[in-house]
């Protein structure tokens, strides 16, 4: 299954294994509770997803990568206590709680979620010292005599021996107590989370070019060449610092993240390509209204369309956000009390200091942290707290206008080159996928009307499907 695909199965099976009968029993025992193992390449996002499906579920989250411990670490340390048996006193080993347990108590303390996700990372990769352990943990969900909490559900996730030279196969009886969940690469469904996600927009435009390049790995007589996920998502990163700085991006920094020299080489072609579709058909004057209609775009090739359409869908996808983000302020402003604005606003700046430091969903850290920012240093004063919400009020409008503007010209742009063609299609498809874009239009705005219009009669992807693959 891809990535997605797993993602909706740990987060159906960490539902049901937490549902409980009205006195508060699970419904399935913690015998029958089996550990979760999400197995496939380097860099899928199974770490990620973990995370995700906590928060999204609003349960507590430990992470751990198991090849970051030693056995004392994980199991505990013995120490020796005098225990007597009948009229002997015998010295007998003990052992200390194991550092992974004790940090599902602490964050039961600390997030206040009595239940939880703990993920236990690379799982097959461990060292001889630490095998029989993760054997014992898979088995029977504990470290030593210690057992992960009721209420915690254990989920892991290992690499394939193919890819990792440390990684071990499961024997029968561990594979007999576990649910293997095996991922595969799926451009399609990384692309939907790329553009969602404001990956840069070069990255999205090549990996639909070359979706065989999302992941690629091959041992070479040189050493291992390979391309990941996460490493398409790290270049995209570094590619947006490197342009807000007017710094040159080159084959070089690109080898440092994409370790196939001629995927590399090859993206480095794709991004100055790309570039130069984006000035050659002047996608701020299609965001604008202002383009002309000379059938330029109408008569572009195949590529230099998809680039296009790539810029727009991150443009807009960027404007859903700064939105998002202005109502995110507004209701933090809406929520401070008018007879203690200095407490208020303290104890608001610890909530958003919180929020992002919780395990939070992408949008909600982005969110805080931009909220977090809008009320730093601000006076603790009804009226500085009166005059930022005014002013706020304002800008969201703004964006909210400038937002609906820029969808309807953007596909109003396409639909007079392309009719209710493909390259229409896509760019609205492409916008469904994003979770800002779809969050942030209005009922009675362009996004929703161009739905109907376009994709409702006869089309695979609706709103309601979008906004329920979002959930």
């Amino acid at each position: 299954m891809n990535i997605q695909e797993a993602k909706d199965c740990v987060r159906q099976a960490v539902s049901a294994y937490l549902d409980k009968d009205a006195a508060g029993n699970y419904l399935i025992p913690r015998a029958r509770q089996r550990p979760l193992v999400v197995m496939g390449a380097p860099g899928l996002g199974k770490t990620a997803i973990m995370s995700q499906v906590a928060a999204e579920l609003g349960i507590g989250y430990v992470g751990y990568a198991m090849t970051h411990h030693t056995r004392q670490s994980a199991i505990g340390l013995p120490m020796i206590e005098e225990r007597r048996f009948g009229d002997m006193t015998l010295s007998v080993t003990r052992y200390t709680m194991s550092e992974i347990i004790a940090s599902v108590y602490d964050a039961i303390e600390t997030q206040g979620r009595p239940e939880g996700i703990l993920f236990i990372d690379e799982v097959n990769c461990v060292s001889e010292t630490l095998s029989a352990a993760m054997l014992d943990l898979l088995q029977n969900k504990k470290f030593g005599p210690h057992r992960i909490p009721d209420g915690w559900v254990l989920v892991a996730a290992g690499n394939p021996p193919e890819f990792n030279s440390s990684a071990r196969d499961f024997d029968i009886a561990t594979l007999d107590r576990i649910r293997m969940i095996d991922v595969e690469p799926d451009t399609d469904v990384w692309l939907r989370y790329a553009m969602s996600s404001g990956v840069h927009d070069a990255v999205t435009y090549y990996l639909q070019v070359k979706p065989q390049n999302l992941l690629t790995i091959e041992n070479t007589p040189e050493g291992p060449v390979f391309a990941t996920p996460r490493a398409w998502e790290d270049l995209s990163t570094v590619i947006k610092e490197h342009e807000r700085l007017g710094m040159e991006v080159d084959v070089n920094l690109v080898s440092q993240y994409i370790r196939d020299p001629d995927i590399a080489a090859e993206f480095k072609r794709y991004l100055d390509f790309h570039r130069k579709y984006r000035e050659e058909h002047d996608v701020d004057a299609i965001l604008n209204g202002t383009a002309e209609d000379d059938g330029s775009l109408a008569h572009a090739d195949a590529e230099e369309k998809l680039s296009v359409i790539s810029v727009l869908i991150s443009r807009l996808n960027a404007v859903a956000e700064e939105g998002m983000d202005l109502r995110a302020l507004t209701d933090v402003l809406a929520s401070l009390d008018p007879d203690d604005p200095e407490g208020s606003l303290a104890s608001a700046r610890r909530e958003l200091t919180r929020r992002m430091g919780a395990n939070s969903t992408r949008e909600d850290s982005r969110s805080a942290a931009f909220c977090l920012s809008s009320i730093h240093g601000m006076p603790p004063t009804n009226d500085a707290v009166s005059s930022l919400k005014r002013e706020t009020v304002v800008r969201e409008r703004m964006v909210h206008e400038r937002f609906d503007s820029m969808v309807e010209n953007s596909v109003g742009h396409l639909r007079r080159a392309f009719g209710n063609g493909q390259e229409p299609v896509s760019l609205l498809s492409g916008l469904l996928g994003c979770y800002s874009v779809v969050m942030y239009s209005g009922p009675d705005g362009p996004l929703y009307r161009f739905n109907d219009e376009m994709l409702s009669a006869g089309h695979d992807r609706r709103i309601a499907d979008a906004l329920e693959g979002m959930s």
